[in-house]
Order: C-alpha cells, then structure tokens, then sequence
C-alpha cells in the first residue's frame, strides 16, 4: 500500500506538467458554434503559442471552414464537419491575424511568443483563472509525501516508557 502511495505522489504531479510541455509543440485550435452575433467563431481567440509551434484546426460545426492568414501567407485549406486541419507552422514571433475565407465574419489572431531560454518560467493560469498550475502539482507532491513520512513516523516510533507492557506474552 506504501508503494502505491508514494507512486501516486510521485506520478500525479508529472501528469498535471504533461499537458504544459505538449501545448509548446501543437496547440489545438476549433471551430464552434458561438453565441453572440456571428454563427461560428474560432476558440481560444486569440491562440498564444512559442516560436516554432503548430496549429491545428477542428471543426466542430456543421458547415466547411478554413483557417487563412489575411496576408495570404497561409491555409487550412476547406476543413469539413469533425475534420481537422493540418499542422500550420509558426516559426517566427509576431501576431497573425487569420479569417475563414467562406464566411468573412469570422476572425481570429495566433499570437507567437519568441521562446526566452534565459528567463525564468512564466506560470499559466488554470483554465478559468484559478490560479497558477504548477504550484498545484507541487502542493500535491508535498502533500503524499508528507502523509507517506507521517504514516512512517507513526508505525516507527519508540514507546515510552510503560507503553505496550500489557502487551508483553505471558510466561
């Protein structure tokens, strides 16, 4: 049950740094059915990604999309219902702004970080702003392995003095 345990403490942290690595290299972008005015737009708006990632686009909607860069410098090319579209690469800093060239309303921006290798990590927020994620994994960590030493502590400790006599076998 120890082993478990201290697996458990050890492998749900690493889980919840996954997703952060995989979002530097592809970060998926979809095509949904929106509320306000416009039918469809395009979630998250805008994409925020690091020199050197992709994009791709799902569509999650009923009609045909595309993703197309307003300078021309790129295409999804016609993404059909529950198609995705192919890897577009970013391999430059900026902000690109991109529309669907069948239905001009709507719009969106993928926004391109140059990667800082010599700055200290920047924390995301949880998805609806709950505050920074990596401090979570980090809490969680300490919290198994704070219950693992506990759970040690507790079954190893010396008796004192007059402790567990009774429970002495009789000769």
């Amino acid at each position: 049950m120890r082993k478990l345990l201290l697996a458990l403490a050890v492998a749900v942290p690493g889980l919840l740094l996954v997703p952060l690595a995989a979002s530097a290299a592809n970060a998926p972008a979809q095509i949904v059915d929106c509320s306000g005015a416009a039918p469809w737009c395009f979630s998250p708006n805008p994409i925020r990604v690091t020199v050197g990632s992709t994009v791709t686009w799902m569509n999650n909607t009923a009609p045909r999309h595309t993703a197309t860069s307003d300078t021309g410098a790129w295409t999804t090319g016609s993404i059909g219902p529950g198609g995705t579209s192919a890897a577009v690469a970013f391999p430059t800093a900026g902000t690109f702004p991109y529309h669907c060239a069948i239905h001009p309303s709507m719009t969106g921006t993928v926004i391109v970080s140059a990667a800082a290798a010599s700055s200290p990590p920047v924390r995301g927020l949880a998805s609806g702003g709950g505050g920074p994620q990596l401090p979570i994994g980090a809490a969680l960590l300490l919290l198994g392995v704070g219950l693992l030493a506990a759970r040690g502590v507790r079954r190893h400790r010396p008796h004192g003095a007059g402790e567990g006599i009774d429970k002495l076998p009789h000769q």
